[in-house]
């Protein structure tokens, strides 16, 4: 498995254009299989009794009804703009 990880490391490096010194490389190859490990742990774990959970709250979510209500008259947004153009919001150029 140590070899698996060195090549999929050097592929990754690689690709992304990113050196990894050798010291930098012992660590993250310890590092994955520190994590490789913790998900074998609990991939071997007995779920056979355990229901799946759909949602950690039993609580139904809080959401709140949408109300049409009054909105802001287009001269009371323009107010807040920094630029306009027009009758019209102008925005910063993009490339």
């Amino acid at each position: 498995m140590s070899e698996d990880l060195k090549v999929w490391l050097e592929r990754i490096s690689r690709l992304s254009l990113i050196r990894i010194s050798s010291e930098e490389e012992g660590t993250i190859l310890n590092d994955m299989k520190k994590i490789i490990e913790f998900f074998n742990t609990i991939n071997s774990l007995d779920l056979s009794n355990v229901e799946p959970l759909f949602m950690v709250l039993k609580d139904e979510p809080v959401v709140r009804n949408d109300e049409v209500g009054e909105g802001l008259s287009v001269d009371e947004v323009l107010k807040n703009v920094k630029e306009v153009e027009g009758g019209f919001i102008k925005g910063p150029r993009t490339a």
